[in-house]
Parts: structure tokens; sequence; C-alpha cells
């Protein structure tokens, strides 16, 4: 919990920020609070990971209620998904006390890096593999949420950097019902993920209130954003903002990487 005014203020933009971006992108915000935390906050990196978590219930919940009032969300696919999501994010919930942090720091940089790149250079994908809906489709539904939703309980992200690209390339979804539908699945997978985080300690509650209280304007902004305008420009401007804290957080954690694990 933000024990001062400036610290308070930090938390609710730093929140209002994140909002914005898993509003606009159909993601969690965890690629925005995370290093967030960390670098302006100062927040032990496994404590950053698991608030994140806690945080992005509120934001994704606001922008999936957005997308949702103008039809931008399939509830049906979001149901199948969240099947493999829930064990997914109990599963890396659970694994996560057995990774270092220097390690899970330089896992989320990796992340990270990605979802910037794909974010700033990948065209609109018009093509699907798996536009059928059948059994084949249902089963890769539901291995798309067991893999994101364990991802997203390790690296405190939403897992709308896998949900959203996955749907769009695989599933011949629209960009925005994609979007949403992402948003739809994450709020649940995170309700679960971030219980467990919280029995193992890893959530300030405080803290993940205040991220979440601004958030949840961030994702109403972010999702009107979303439905009227057109994302290239703004990927392209969070692609370069997310850089520069990748590597505010690779400097900060690289006394870190030559100490003993």
């Amino acid at each position: 919990m933000p024990r001062t005014a400036l610290g308070l203020v930090l938390g609710l933009s730093l929140g209002l920020a994140a909002g914005v971006v898993g509003g606009l992108f159909g993601v969690g915000g965890g690629v925005v609070l995370v290093p967030g935390m960390v670098v302006l906050l100062g927040v032990a990196q496994h404590t950053a990971h698991g608030t994140s978590v806690a945080a992005i219930i509120a934001s994704a919940t606001s922008g999936a209620a957005r997308l949702g009032i103008d039809g931008e969300v399939d509830w049906d696919v979001a149901g199948i998904v969240l099947v493999g999501a829930v064990v997914g994010a109990f599963l890396g919930a659970r694994a996560m006390n057995r990774i270092p942090a220097v390690w899970l720091a330089r896992a989320f940089v990796v992340v990270a890096i990605v979802a910037a790149a794909r974010m700033a250079f990948q065209p609109e994908i018009t093509g699907a593999l798996l536009a059928e809906r059948g059994a084949v489709t249902t089963i890769g539904f539901v291995a798309l949420g067991l893999a994101a939703g364990t991802l997203a309980a390790i690296l405190g992200v939403g897992g709308g950097i896998v949900y959203v690209p996955a749907l769009v390339a695989l599933f011949a979804f629209p960009q925005h019902i994609a979007q949403g539908t992402s948003l739809a699945i994450i709020v649940p997978s995170m309700v679960v993920a971030a219980i467990t985080h919280s029995r193992a300690g890893r959530v300030d509650w405080g803290l993940g209130a205040v991220l979440g209280l601004g958030g949840v304007v961030g994702g109403l902004v972010g999702a009107e954003i979303a439905l009227s305008l057109d994302a290239l420009l703004l990927r392209r401007l969070f692609a370069a903002f997310l850089v520069l804290m990748v590597l505010r957080m690779l400097h900060k954690t690289r006394s870190a990487a030559h100490q003993p694990i």
C-alpha cells in the first residue's frame, strides 16, 4: 500500500495507464503494471507479479464490459477458453515460488519484447488456420487457455498478449472481437490466480486496490478508444513505451543477475 501522497498518485496513475493499455489492446495491462511497480514503486519482483494479477481483475472487467456493450465479445468462445485458462492460472501461480526473481524478470522481459514487436510490426491478419469450429477447434481453444493462463499467472500479465494474436491468426476472429473476448477470459482466470498468489503472500491488496481503482477508469477509456480509433499508431507508441520500461527493468535487475541463485 502506498504510504505517501506521491506513492498514491503514482499508484493511481500506473493503474490508469495499465487500464488504458488493457482496454485498448485487449490485454490485462501487466506489461505496464509489473515494470511500473518494480521501477517506480520499488516493489519486489514476486510481489509485483502477484499484485499485478489482482489489479488486472478491475481493469479487465471495465474494458470487457464496455466492449461487450457493443457486441465485441464472443461469450461462447470465452467460456471454452476459460476452462483451460483457469487450470493454467492455478498451475502457474502454484509454480511461481520455484522460480528465482532474476529468472522471473528475464522471462518477463522476453515476453514484453515479443509483445512490443507484435504491436509495432505485425500487420493485420486476414487468414486463419482453424476458421471452422468443431471438436478440434474446441480442443484448440482449451489448449490456448491452458497455455495463456499458465503464462499469465507466472508473469503477472493477463494473457491477452497470447489470446489476441492467437484468436486472430488461428481462429479468424476480427480484431475488436478478439480483444473483447480476451478481456472476458482474463477476468475469471485472474481471480483464480490472485487467490492462489494471495495464499502464498505475494499480493499487496492495498496497492492492488489503488492500481485497480485507476484501472477501472483506464479500462473504460482504453476500450472507448479501441472502438473509435485506428490502433496501428497507438500500438507502435505503446511498443516504444514498453521497450523503455524493459530497458529500465533490465538496468534495475542487472546487479541481481550476478548474485548466486
